[in-house]
């Protein structure tokens, strides 16, 4: 939330300046107004309105570092100026200082009370910086003061962080109600939905946030990502909407000059990674073999983080890389500036339209060739990124290609390389020879179910008498409710269900110590989960779909050579499973066998992965050499 500064008219030729940068920044011409105040502050440089004004002009051009110069020059000549702290405070928010964003914004409170807006960003500022109880004196305080959409906004942010969940849907359509056109309500009452599964409801949220804001790439990412994981929605149309995302976006944002690529002359290919996933998160999973087995004398690593903060597993990443650059706090031009100084040869998104994801810089194309892998299996409908590595099954050559953006580099094997969990229990005896009965589960996040799974799910349980299924559930009462009244609308008693929580990485593998057969999520497959799974000895049954996001784990259970088990059609999962289930033998065979079927597969072969990888990249590096010549 920005303030409005306004100039007003005065005889001195500073003031009238600054009235005539406000005229053009009303009428939306901010370079023009931009231009104005360069030309104030040239005759009078400490004159602290115009030193405000600059500094709200860019931040809304995304230019923290200038906003956060001409703000502290507007305090260093008048410190009681309480709009400029109010400045310097989201102008230090927004290059990742955010303590000290608080002193900033908590001292334009003091000086003058009557800034709402100032209080509401410091509310914001505090929930960032996780100081619940403290946000919510500051939101409940604006709230009472003026109960604007945008204060119910943050309402509704502030009960999703304190998982008051109906609270929070309660808060994001009050916002609604007072400004229809608040685009960031529609957008997070859509990301509140999407989180606990109510994925028809984001999805019309995000199509409303689009429709209200269709330059915040944001919106479209959010909109893309659930469009994927929806049993609703074709391939053909996901695709469609993709390449309208690349189309709106080509047309907006302007390719740095090209760079033209040429000959290695045995130098090393600079390979520049690009994640807001350099953390114990799914893809790290995956990413962390490959950092490790690159061969350094090739190839120089540079890893662009783009998440303010870590763990110890950034800590690692920083260690693999050559060069470990954050780049949360940059905006995309200076993040793209900062890339081709580095002189990156290959820029590969691990993001895809995932949380945090940085596409709007590979429209700039800061880098000759382009890629994106493993974070988003689908197209990005991004024209500037050139390929997108996959393997044969998750994309087959006989499929389709609708994507109309990236072309595929399909690697010789697997696109995927996992890393098992150093928490990993020893795989268990199978618990159905004590339990009494078959334990399916499903850990996948619920976001990837569907009620297409259900059915199939609840199809299996009254087949396998005394059976059982485990499921991740959201922490939202509401939708575990849901979850409940649907099986029980199939005749499957809720005992048989349990729901159960995130959980740190030793509780979750020990759960598939009581479980005898996994059961993938649909239409969206499980990557992290499947092969976690199968390392915990817990064999896994999935269904092959119409889009890459549907071929995940088809293409992994293909590599661990479990091909028995990838059904082509409902029917034929639901027989997978109901088989597998009733054969105790072979279960207990297989759960016995899978850690080192695993480890003689390519998918713990990190340097063959990483060796089909280099080639890969080795490859495109000299098409585009040749492409430039021609």
């Amino acid at each position: 939330m920005t303030p409005e500064i306004a100039g007003e008219p005065a005889p001195g030729p500073v003031d009238r300046l600054i009235s005539r940068a406000a005229g053009e920044q009303l009428a939306g011409r901010a370079d023009e107004a931009m231009a104005i105040l360069a030309e104030a502050l040239r005759l009078d440089p400490n004159h602290t309105s115009a030193l405000t004004f600059a500094a709200l002009l860019a931040l809304r051009r995304e230019q923290a570092a200038a906003a956060l110069d001409y703000a502290s020059r507007a305090i260093a000549v008048d410190p009681r100026r309480a709009r400029a702290h109010h400045l310097r405070g989201l102008a230090l928010q927004a290059v990742g200082r955010g303590a000290e964003a608080l002193v900033d914004l908590r001292q334009a409170v003091a000086i003058d009370a009557t800034l709402v807006d100032a209080r509401l960003d410091l509310g914001n500022a505090l929930l960032a910086e996780g100081d619940i109880a403290s946000a919510a004196t500051e939101i409940d305080a604006v709230l009472a003061a003026e109960p604007s959409a945008i204060a119910y906004n943050s309402l509704g942010n502030l009960r999703a962080r304190q998982r008051q969940f109906d609270d929070a849907i309660t808060a994001y359509n009050r916002a609604i109600e007072l400004d229809p056109r608040l685009s960031q309500a529609h957008g997070n009452l859509g990301m509140l939905q999407f989180s606990v599964a109510d994925n028809d409801a984001a999805i019309a949220s995000f199509r409303r946030a689009v429709a209200l804001a269709p330059d915040r790439p944001a919106n479209w990412s959010a909109l893309l990502f659930a469009l994927s994981v929806s049993d609703r929605a074709t391939a053909g149309g996901i695709a469609a909407e993709h390449r309208a995302f690349g189309e709106r976006f080509a047309a907006r944002i302007a390719p740095l000059p090209a760079v033209v690529p040429a000959p290695r002359a045995g130098r090393r290919l600079r390979i520049g990674y690009v994640s807001s996933d350099w953390r114990r998160h799914a893809v790290a999973v995956f990413a962390e073999s490959l950092l490790a087995a690159h061969d350094r004398d090739r190839f120089e690593i540079f890893c662009y983080q783009n998440y303010a903060g870590g763990d110890e597993v950034t800590a690692r990443f920083a260690a693999l890389a050559d060069h470990f650059v954050p780049i949360a706090s940059m905006p995309d031009a200076e993040a793209a500036r900062r890339i081709r100084d580095d002189a990156i040869d290959i820029l590969v998104d691990l993001n895809g339209h995932t949380a945090h994801n940085r596409l709007p810089l590979f429209f700039r194309k800061p880098a000759p060739v382009q890629a994106t892998w493993l974070g988003y299996l689908g197209s990005t409908g991004v024209p500037t990124i050139d390929y997108r590595l996959t393997d044969r099954y998750t994309d087959p050559p006989v499929q389709p290609e609708v994507s109309g953006a990236e072309a595929l580099w399909r690697l010789p094997l697997t696109q995927w390389c996992y890393r098992p969990y150093v928490e990993a229990p020893d795989v268990g005896p199978l618990p159905a020879s004590t339990a009494g009965g078959i334990t399916f589960v499903c850990m996948n996040h619920p976001l990837k179910t569907s009620r297409s799974a259900f059915v199939l799910w609840a199809r299996i349980l009254a087949a396998v008498p005394a059976s059982r299924l485990i499921l991740l559930a959201t922490p939202y009462d509401g939708q575990r409710a849901r979850v409940l009244a649907f099986f029980a609308g199939e005749g499957i008693a809720g005992e048989r269900i349990e729901q159960v929580g995130e959980a740190p990485i030793a509780t979750y593998l020990a759960r598939y110590q009581r479980a005898d057969v996994a059961l993938d999520s649909l239409p969206c497959a499980g990557g992290t989960t499947t092969c976690d799974a199968l390392w915990m000895g817990v064999p896994v049954v999935t269904m092959v779909g119409d889009r890459p996001f549907s071929r995940s784990g088809a293409s992994l259970l293909r590599n661990a050579d479990l091909t028995e088990l990838i059904a082509r059609t409902p029917d034929e999962y639901v027989r997978a499973a109901v088989d597998l289930a009733t054969d105790r033998v072979r279960l207990a065979t297989l759960r016995a066998g899978l850690r080192d079927r695993l480890r003689a597969s390519p998918l713990l072969d990190p340097a063959g992965f990483a060796r089909a990888v280099e080639d890969a990249f080795d490859e495109m590096w000299e098409r585009a050499v040749a492409a430039s010549r021609a």
